[in-house]
């Protein structure tokens, strides 16, 4: 029991003498997306009581090595250099040249980090060309499909139609109908006046 309440004495000295952990220091948010030209603020906290050092870096990704710190200008305001609770960076007209990842550093020890992601500025009018000539290639398209679907039915009926125009169905032949075949046995079709004056019998097509 007694080394027990050692170790336990021992663990909480490793603790007070450690440094500031890394999980300590947050920065407000994780992730930025702006558009260029707008601008950014990142927040800085700690638990932990003034004075305090606060210091900026940046990168251009987290496997990058961060540069640093930043100094303020006519774009980058830094406020809260020694109040931790009250830290933020403000980047005003922010370019694509600002993506990044930026890291809080408090008495020399660095936060997670932030990643700033700048994307381009939308132009209205030229977003509405592209979106009119997209709906002009599908209305195309939809147009070439139909023909190349509509094209080989209009030939396959044309062709129907050709065939029966040329076609000549045997029972509308009415050519030699009601002919007694006994009875012009061996006559030709001209004969046929001549074979009725002679006062044969009496055939169908005379009534």
């Amino acid at each position: 029991m007694l080394w027990l309440l050692v170790g336990l004495c021992g663990l909480s000295l490793v603790n007070l003498s450690a440094p500031l952990p890394q999980a300590a220091i947050t920065q407000k948010p994780r992730f930025y997306g702006v558009m260029e030209r707008l601008k950014a603020v990142i927040y800085c906290e700690c638990p932990l009581d003034p004075p305090l050092l606060v210091d900026w870096f940046w990168a251009k990704d987290s496997d990058s090595v961060a540069q640093g710190p930043m100094r303020q200008n006519d774009t980058v305001v830094i406020k809260g250099k020694t109040r931790c609770r009250s830290a933020y960076l403000l980047i005003k007209n922010v370019s694509l040249w600002d993506s990044g990842v930026y890291y809080c550093q408090v008495n020399g020890i660095r936060g997670a980090g932030t990643g700033l992601q700048v994307m381009p500025s939308l132009n209205v009018s030229k977003a509405e060309k592209r979106s009119m000539m997209k709906d002009a290639f599908i209305i195309l398209q939809t147009l070439m499909l139909a023909i190349c679907v509509a094209a080989p039915l209009v030939q396959r009926y044309i062709l129907v139609k050709k065939e029966d125009a040329i076609y000549e169905d045997p029972q509308q032949d009415h050519t030699y109908e009601g002919l007694v075949v006994e009875t012009c046995e061996g006559a030709l079709y001209e004969d046929i006046s001549a074979y009725a004056q002679t006062g044969g019998p009496e055939a169908p097509w005379e009534d």
